[in-house]
């Protein structure tokens, strides 16, 4: 009898285990969906209907000679938006809840318990690979 109730108890507690680790695998997809979507209005933000200082050069140029310069500081803007706010020297890795900023890397993740941009409580830190 006392197998028995043991066996009982274990299958509960796996169900459990399994309803929780499709809870998390639910959450992780929601997450990815959400970091796609930023991802997208970012990159579409910042080209939209010919407005960007790289395509207004290649075309007065008709495309022979670009300004290289203007093509450098886009991508230093870039690289200082990957940079850690923290520390500013490591790539950000971390996506901040429930505020879902990807601001920190790991290692200052797990210093801080706030958000360096908006100051809200950081409940918990999501490693994310790009």
């Amino acid at each position: 009898m006392e197998l028995e109730d043991q066996m009982e108890q274990l299958s509960v507690e796996a169900g459990a285990w399994q309803q929780r680790a499709r809870y998390n695998e639910n959450m992780i997809a929601a997450l990815k969906f959400n970091l796609q979507q930023a991802y997208l209005q970012t990159r579409d933000s910042k080209e939209g209907c010919g407005d960007s200082e790289v395509d207004d050069t290649a075309s007065c140029c008709n495309g022979r000679s670009l300004d290289f310069h203007l093509l450098s500081n886009e991508n230093s803007n870039m690289q200082d938006m990957l940079k850690c706010k923290a520390c500013r020297v490591n790539e950000v890795t971390m996506v901040l809840l429930p505020c879902k900023h990807l601001c920190l890397c790991k290692d200052c993740e797990s210093k801080l318990s706030f958000c360096p941009l908006c100051q809200s409580s950081k409940f918990i830190g999501m490693e994310v690979y790009m």
